[in-house]
């Protein structure tokens, strides 16, 4: 379903009550699977760019996009969109989303060496797991919601934070920081950390 489709059929549902409400929702919801959202964000953005201008930071974007968008189709995933210096990207499973964290930090770390830190990408990535509505280059959903507001808003540089739901459907294979509560308004969200190494 295409995005205006699915907006159209939201618009109808507005209106709608009973049999035709009903209807309405089965369509809707054969946009809804389970599946994987990694919400990335470069460190020092703000700040890079009242120090060096947009320009200068633009073009560190576009050089990240070149080095990340690959790595996402690599593990499997498909790039939603870039929304200023955020990378939203979907994949099936949340394994392929942590491995996807795990790999493109690892290839700006080796980009950033010898660079000076105004031409450093630091990524900051929130992975979160469970039902997902998607159609077009959007998608939309809870879990949506939580790998932005830990990969935006809650995790340092070269961190990787997922929701609770997200590292127990990645599995034991990886190394996994203690359980802790992320609190958005009235909104409380169980992650850990990834532990990872370079």
């Amino acid at each position: 379903m295409t995005e205006k489709e699915f907006f159209a059929l939201l618009a109808r549902r507005a209106g709608a009550r009973g049999k035709a409400r009903e209807t309405i929702d089965r369509r809707l919801r054969t946009c809804e699977r389970p599946g994987a959202i990694l919400v990335t964000d470069y460190k020092n953005f703000s700040l890079f760019t009242e120090l060096f201008g947009i320009l200068h930071f633009l073009t560190l974007i576009a050089r990240g996009e070149r080095v990340l968008n690959p790595l996402v189709r690599k593990h499997g995933g498909h790039v939603l969109k870039w929304e200023a210096d955020s990378l939203f990207a979907h994949f099936d499973t949340a394994r392929q989303a942590v491995e996807a964290a795990v790999e493109m930090n690892r290839a700006l770390t080796r980009r950033n060496a010898g660079r000076p830190e105004a031409e450093q990408l630091r990524l900051c990535c929130g992975v979160g797991f469970g039902p997902i509505f998607r159609c077009g280059h959007e998608a939309y959903g809870a879990q949506v919601n939580r790998a932005a507001k830990l990969g935006e808003d809650l995790a340092c540089e070269e961190q990787i934070l997922v929701t609770e739901e997200a590292a127990k459907s990645a599995g034991s294979a990886y190394a996994w920081g203690s359980r802790r509560i992320a609190r958005f308004g009235a909104v409380k969200v169980p992650y850990r950390e990834l532990d990872w190494t370079p």
